[in-house]
């Protein structure tokens, strides 16, 4: 992925993204949810291919909508709180990292990621970025669906069709998983209901 357009068209859409968070948590909805639904979500995918022209112009309530499917009046200008920073976090993560959104939400919660505020949000962002970057290393991609779906390996061969050798090697390694045949990330993405961008080395 490479996002080689308007800076100002890419700190606009950054804002707009940064003010979902705040949104989302004051409509009180469940992290998790939230996050899931973003990174399903068409203003997303748009964001992962580069498209910023695509969505700088959408108003924040559209964007809402598009996740999450709720109508709500906007309540997030002029709010720099620890939702904002995160979604902020969130965002130079990705430009950073060139990693889709569902990875970057599965290796670190936005339950997490707000939890942290007090430690980051002051200090300059490489400070975040090698935080993450350790915290990629503590689990694997195929772990960490397997934790949050409690799916052991054997239901997940069964639901799947791959061989629980494959599946602990997929989980040991994400660099393995990266190298997996498209029919098994298939698979993989279906049962868990995650974008197939999950399981790509990068955007």
């Amino acid at each position: 992925m490479a996002i080689d357009l308007n800076k100002y068209l890419i700190d606009d859409v950054e804002k707009t993204f940064s003010r979902l968070f705040v949104l989302a948590v004051h409509q009180s909805m469940n992290l998790f949810a939230f996050t899931y639904l973003l990174s399903k979500s068409n203003y997303v995918a748009k964001l992962e291919e580069g498209d910023i022209d695509a969505i700088s112009n959408w108003p924040i309530e559209k964007a809402y909508f598009d996740a999450t499917k709720e109508t709500v009046k906007d309540d997030s200008y002029g709010i720099y709180n620890d939702a904002y920073w995160s979604g902020y976090s969130y965002f130079e993560l990705f430009l950073k990292t060139h990693k889709p959104f569902s990875y970057l939400f599965l290796k670190l919660p936005l339950e997490k990621m707000l939890d942290i505020y007090e430690i980051f949000h002051e200090m300059d962002f490489t400070s975040l970025l090698e935080y993450f970057k350790k915290r990629e290393t503590e689990n694997t991609i195929l772990g960490m669906l397997c934790k949050n779906k409690k799916c052991s390996l054997t239901k997940l061969k069964e639901a799947t069709g791959i061989s629980v050798n494959t599946l602990s090697k997929y989980r040991s390694s994400d660099e393995i998983l990266y190298k997996a045949s498209f029919q098994n990330i298939y698979k993989l993405a279906r049962y868990f209901e995650v974008p197939i961008s999950l399981f790509v080395d990068s955007l």
